[in-house]
């Protein structure tokens, strides 16, 4: 199912918004599971962070830093998949893996909530 470019930035607001909290990111990467899920358990144990901590920061790290050009090929990655929100974390998490260490910066996260520094969030209400 091809999904509208505003549904797919839905998502991927969707991603970010609710994907931030630890709890709910925890929980996402449980329902991708696998051998990718361990790839995430060991480089969030590598940080001394939960797995939903880092999970959540990834997601955070990309709302923050990514520009049109990420946001674009995360849109091209979800707008045909069944489970576009469980890919689209999957690729967020994918490039926080291989591009490695990212700042935790506890402080200033736990003080922003991420709807207010994403720039996914500003290019979806552009389509609505």
């Amino acid at each position: 199912m091809e999904r509208s470019r505003a549904e797919v930035v839905m998502v991927i607001v969707d991603l970010i918004n609710s994907c931030s909290n630890d709890k709910v990111a925890h929980a996402a990467l449980a329902c991708i599971g696998g051998g990718f899920a361990e790839r995430v358990r060991a480089a969030a144990e590598e940080k001394g962070v939960s797995v939903g901590k880092f999970v959540a920061m990834a997601v955070r790290d990309f709302a923050s830093r990514s520009d049109e050009a990420a946001q674009e090929a995360l849109r091209a990655k979800v707008v045909r998949d069944d489970q576009p929100l469980l890919r689209g974390l999957r690729e967020v998490l994918q490039v926080a893996l291989e591009r490695g260490p990212f700042v935790f910066d506890s402080e200033a996260m736990a003080a922003t909530p991420p709807y207010a520094f994403s720039a996914a969030r500003e290019n979806a209400l552009q389509y609505h």
